[in-house]
């Protein structure tokens, strides 16, 4: 036991000297409450600055940017102009620098975990900056022209302003475009152009959005929005339909005829069919593109040696299955689900069964939509829109009719955009308060990852047997590790098409979905890994948590940790859950 002494024993000082004390923890706590103060104005800053620069970004962050301070701001999509992102990697370089000023053992705990993820978050992009033309903002899938009409076909109106910006946004397509051609007359001129495959493929989606302009999705679904405007007249209404049909074939047609002649007038000058590492420096590229893709900071051979091991586990797990069940190869090639059909039906059934492992959500709103006849063939099976952060409550997921899914994929695909995957995450993680510039950055590993690990664990939900489904997850696992070691070997080791379809022949795939998947990495790389070596950290994240609790470990309470840290690099995940 401590002895203290008495008070009569305790040593006498100078009046003056007993104020010190008192003088230094009030310094203290002034120091402390001056840096968290001066911190959170510098990630405010930061936040108000970037997110009034793009206004298709603000209008999807903040429902009520007023209020956030915002109330007058210029109408933009930004630019792609090369010497634009030059002065955005400028200020991602200050940024930096001011960050490293704060203390960080002055830091509140919630300050100190945005100051660890801005870190990183910084160090990457500004890594990534390094090649500035590298990037490809174009493609027929996941290319800004491809996805940009959702976005726009989606802009929410709640009233009359909203409408008067968005048609002011319309205006802006045309222009817009034309700094993307920018970018890609630079990318040309350096040597770093599309092959005239990628091209070939951008053009005819560019062709196929704008083939009916009477009938484009902008013009079509604009009546049925603008209608349902409270403060709009029904004379404001029909001048508004009128004009927005203008707009789209003044501006935004006009944007995609310009994007498909100042395309077709750089054919050829590509210098390679093949991945980044043919381009000069393109591999030191590649392995910063990875880092930011995956939110792992660890090199592209670490990355590659992981997916491998997973790779051989699952396929000896998937061969000792079927070895021990025989009508499981059967089944796999004739089964119908036990599960329900309707997209909403689904939902309700994940999200019932999903209550044991998962804390539970704040109730909201999901509304099913089909993507357009006119956007099928070039967009994702299926694909999220996230809600404001100040308005969690109304959710869309969007489902490409042209995919084709079995009743068991459809089932599996709704847990990763839905319930316990994308939507869920959105909103649960959005419960918390966090600071909003952590709404800017993007953690695609964190995010597709966990949509990937709960579309994983959603086979046992389906209602088929346990061998089938765990069947299933084994196949599908098998396949999302393939196409990401094939990622990694075009881009980073070098193999041509036709060593991918010599390779994958060899695994029992046919040469056709072998050089489609070679043409699917070339298009967007690291897009692969995004998901499946996010969904790898998050296993390895919870087996590790596992072992340090031991018996006292709660798959739920895991769960709970992860979300409500939120969208994060797996380094800080690991730093806050270990």
């Amino acid at each position: 036991m401590l002895h203290l002494p008495k008070p009569s024993n305790l040593p006498r000082f100078p009046k003056k000297l007993l104020l010190a004390p008192a003088a230094f923890f009030l310094l203290c706590a002034l120091h402390i409450y001056q840096t968290n103060r001066n911190f959170e104005t510098f990630t405010e800053t930061m936040f108000l600055e970037e997110i009034q620069s793009n206004t298709l970004n603000l209008h999807y962050t903040l429902e009520n940017p007023s209020a956030y301070g915002i109330t007058d701001y210029p109408i933009t999509l930004g630019s792609a102009k090369p010497e634009v992102l030059e002065a955005s990697a400028q200020t991602l370089e200050q940024d930096y620098q001011t960050l490293q000023t704060f203390s960080y053992r002055a830091l509140t705990g919630e300050n100190q975990l945005t100051y660890d993820i801005l870190n990183v978050y910084l160090e990457n992009q500004l890594q990534e900056s390094q090649y500035l033309l590298y990037a490809e903002p174009l493609g027929a899938t996941i290319g800004t022209q491809a996805q940009l009409p959702i976005l726009l076909a989606e802009y929410a109106f709640y009233e009359k302003s909203d409408v008067i910006r968005y048609l002011k946004l319309l205006q802006q397509m045309d222009v817009y475009y034309a700094t993307l051609l920018d970018y890609e007359k630079a990318k040309s001129a350096a040597g770093l152009f599309m092959s005239d495959k990628n091209l070939d493929a951008i053009l005819t989606q560019c062709r196929s959005f704008i083939e009916t302009p009477d009938k484009n999705v902008l013009i079509t679904i604009f009546p049925e929005k603008v209608n349902a405007v409270a403060d709009l007249t029904a004379q404001e209404k029909e001048l508004l339909i009128s004009k927005n049909r203008q707009i789209v074939q003044e501006h935004v047609i006009p944007a995609y005829e310009l994007l498909i002649t100042g395309l077709e007038s750089l054919r050829g000058t590509g210098t390679t069919e093949n991945g980044l590492c043919y381009l000069p420096q393109g591999k030191e590229y590649y392995a910063c593109l990875v880092r930011d893709a995956t939110g792992c900071q660890v090199s592209v051979s670490t990355i590659q040696n992981r997916i491998q091991e997973q790779i051989f586990a699952d396929y000896e797990a998937l061969r000792t299955l079927i070895t021990e069940n025989p009508q499981v190869l059967e089944e796999l090639r004739a089964v119908s689900a036990a599960s329900p059909q309707d997209p909403a039906a689904i939902l309700n059934d994940l999200q019932a069964k999903m209550a044991a492992d998962f804390p539970q959500a704040p109730n909201v709103s999901c509304q099913i939509k089909y993507v357009d006849a006119s956007l099928e063939e070039y967009l994702s099976p299926a694909f999220y829109l996230t809600p404001p952060i100040d308005n969690l409550t109304d959710n869309v997921i969007y489902i490409n009719q042209a995919s084709g899914y079995t009743s068991a994929q459809l089932y599996t695909t709704l847990a990763h955009e839905g319930y316990p995957g994308h939507l869920y995450q959105t909103v649960y993680s959005g419960s918390f308060e966090s600071n909003p510039v952590r709404n800017l950055l993007n953690f695609s590993g964190y995010v597709e990852g966990w949509a990937t690990y709960v579309e994983m664990m959603s086979w046992e939900y389906t209602g088929l047997s346990a061998e089938l489904a765990e069947a299933y997850r084994l196949n599908r696992s098998i396949s999302l590790g393939f196409s990401s070691l094939i990622d990694i070997a075009v881009h980073y080791k070098g193999y041509t098409r036709e060593k991918v379809v010599e390779y994958l022949t060899s695994f029992g795939y046919n040469a056709s979905s072998a050089s489609a998947l070679f043409d699917a990495v070339i298009e967007s790389p690291a897009n692969y890994l995004k998901y499946y070596v996010g969904a790898l950290s998050f296993q390895d994240l919870q087996t590790a948590v596992k072992e340090k609790e031991g018996e006292q470990f709660s798959l739920r309470e895991f769960h709970a940790k992860v979300l409500e840290i939120g969208p994060a690099p797996f380094s800080v995940l690991a730093k806050y859950l270990l």
